[in-house]
């Protein structure tokens, strides 16, 4: 086993990454990371994993927001094949003053 492959296996294991995880395993733990992970906190996510691919859908922020979630789902599904198709949801701005 060359170095590469011994650190790739050990970032694996330390992620709880394991070989034949069933999907729903994965899914979880993913969603698990989403919603704790300071830079998301994103419980609302759909996410999906099936032939070594995640895909993860629905509305964010930020595209600061946007750009965590890959960096998060890369830290804990490393294996995967990572398809982020979340949209940064546009709140348009009123024009009324809002009185409190």
């Amino acid at each position: 086993m060359s170095n590469a492959d011994s650190s790739a296996e050990a970032l694996r294991k330390a992620n709880g990454t394991r070989e034949g995880e069933p999907p729903h395993y994965k899914v979880q733990r993913i969603r698990e990371a989403l919603a704790h992970d300071r830079r998301v906190g994103k419980l609302e996510l759909a996410v999906t994993v099936r032939a070594g691919k995640a895909l993860i859908t629905g509305s964010v922020p930020s595209p600061e927001v946007q750009s965590a979630i890959s960096e998060v789902v890369k830290e804990v599904a490393p294996e995967l094949e990572l398809h982020n198709q979340t949209v940064v949801a546009a709140y348009p701005e009123s024009e009324e003053v809002e009185r409190l």
